[in-house]
């Protein structure tokens, strides 16, 4: 849970910043925001995986 809580804030934190660095448009900033979703299950499906793999 806390893992998911540190994904969460460092997602939206590198995007923030990236957006308020280069004045990207809204609607790119939504869907670098909603990148982090798709990316967040991929990663711990994948992880979960590997650690099944292992054991």
């Amino acid at each position: 849970m806390v893992a998911d809580l540190a994904f969460a804030v460092i997602w939206v934190a590198v995007v923030t910043a990236l957006f308020d660095l280069l004045q990207g448009p809204t609607w790119a900033y939504h869907l670098s925001l909603f990148a982090g979703v798709i990316g967040y299950f991929a990663f711990f499906m994948s992880l979960e995986s590997a650690l099944d793999a292992d054991s």
